[in-house]
């Protein structure tokens, strides 16, 4: 995690951190001016991702820790009111910690299930080894584990070889799905191997036999490193996992698989159940995606331009049998650029009206890295209505900041979440959170 940085003046888009009441403008309605920070224990803390409750209320989870000490890192959970205050009803002072005794835990996706209690994924793995397991935690509303899930509120499921979860998806019926990466063999970065890895619960947390083996699967895309950041079930049951393959050609580069209830790939889906896209020879990864209604999949995260200077947003949008949507930029492929070195975009979503906004930052140790927000017609083109020529950059302050999850409200606000750095102060770093109008 890349923190400290020099200050910089980007001038580019500079303007759109502004709270007018346009598409793209912060709401002066949430926290201060728009933004939120919650600090933990005068400790690093990072939000990863977000949920809605029904009653318009935020669950925001992510991971803290102390002087740079990553064995005792935990999961942390905030709550906030719709206001962005933090919600006193939920664990202390609208916080919650899960501590794996030993472990570095790190809490990477979350959602809110029909009964309002609070799942959240992620992993726990021994100091800088990637041995570790996927971890699943639930939460009464109140923010105190469920005993009724797993071993006193956790689950822990353990892949042959160390396993990480980086998204969670809820199916209609109340079975859970978690994706992420199965690290075959991490001797060496130079021959790496992974692959994706999924399971599926039943809703008590104990795994679901009937999908894959033991309630679990991996995917081989024949290549090197192959990791899984999201998982959507379509209305059809049939499960879509996206992220990334590597292999010694062309590095890395967009993947998705398609698989059927039971965890078989569908063979209808581009070659055997899989597809891996390609923008330029360099790193291309996608990180997070979309469901169409339609059955189409918006998947984005950043590929490097091809002169290969540069990393951008970048989005694809595959037809439901897995081809390239050539009606989506042209090519199928969309990148955009706010002007700094390593952007990435980190969450899609997917407005009513077909637009899709992209969310993330510049990691580019720097001041200008900052909370990003590009906004894409149905077409991938920007919309010009939406912050300054389709973009939005907003600021915390003079250190890095940046986004790692979004959630898109019932009423088409935008909030985004991450993290500000406020080194030296004793602040350390804290979650962050941003809200924008859509409209």
């Amino acid at each position: 995690m890349r923190l400290l940085a020099p200050a910089v003046t980007l001038a580019l888009f500079a303007l759109a951190n502004t709270t007018h009441a346009a598409p793209g403008g912060l709401d002066p309605s949430f926290g201060s001016g728009g933004r939120v920070v919650t600090d933990f224990n005068l400790s690093t803390d990072i939000a990863n991702a977000i949920a809605l409750q029904a009653d318009g209320k935020l669950v925001v989870v992510g991971t803290t820790y102390t002087n740079n000490d990553y064995s005792d890192e935990d999961f942390a959970i905030a709550r906030y009111n719709a206001d962005g205050s933090l919600d006193a009803s939920f664990g202390t002072n609208g916080r919650v910690t899960t501590d794996f005794p030993g472990l570095a835990a790190v809490a990477s996706s979350v959602l809110v299930q029909p009964d309002g209690k609070i799942l959240v994924a992620g992993g726990a793995f021994p100091l800088f080894v990637f041995l570790g397991n996927m971890e699943l935690a639930r939460y009464n509303p109140d923010g105190s584990l469920d005993a009724g899930f797993g071993d006193g509120g956790i689950v822990t499921t353990v892949f042959p070889h160390g396993s990480y979860a980086s998204a969670l998806a809820l199916q209609p019926d109340g079975k859970i799905l978690a994706a992420g990466t199965d690290y075959v063999d991490f001797s060496s970065e130079a021959n790496s191997d992974t692959d994706f890895a999924i399971a599926r619960y039943d809703s008590n947390g104990s795994p679901d036999f009937g999908f894959g083996s033991g309630g679990q699967i991996t995917t081989d895309f024949e290549r090197l490193n192959d990791d899984a950041f999201a998982v959507l079930i379509r209305p059809d049951g049939r499960i879509v996992v996206v992220g990334s393959s590597r292999d010694r050609l062309t590095d890395y580069d967009f993947a998705a698989a398609r698989y059927l209830a039971n965890g078989q790939l569908d063979p209808a889906f581009g070659a055997g159940g899989k597809v891996s896209t390609d923008f330029a020879r360099g790193f291309d990864r996608a990180r997070t995606a979309a469901l169409q209604p339609d059955g189409s999949i918006v998947a984005a995260g950043f590929a490097i331009r091809t002169s290969g200077i540069h990393e951008n947003f970048a989005a694809v949008r595959y037809l439901p049998d897995g081809a390239l949507d050539t009606a989506f930029g042209g090519d199928g492929k969309v990148q955009v650029s706010f002007g700094s070195c390593c952007q990435f975009a980190n969450r899609a979503l997917l407005q009513g009206d077909g637009r899709i906004v992209l969310v993330g930052f510049a990691d580019s140790e720097s001041s200008d890295s900052d909370f990003l927000l590009a906004r894409l017609n149905a077409n991938g083109a920007l919309d010009p209505t939406f912050g300054i020529a389709g973009r939005v950059r907003t600021s915390f302050g003079d250190l890095n900041g940046g986004a790692y999850g979004a959630a898109l409200q019932p009423d088409g606000r935008i909030v985004a979440v991450g993290f500000q750095a406020y080194y030296p102060t004793p602040k350390g770093v804290q979650f962050a959170l941003a809200r924008y109008l859509s409209r």
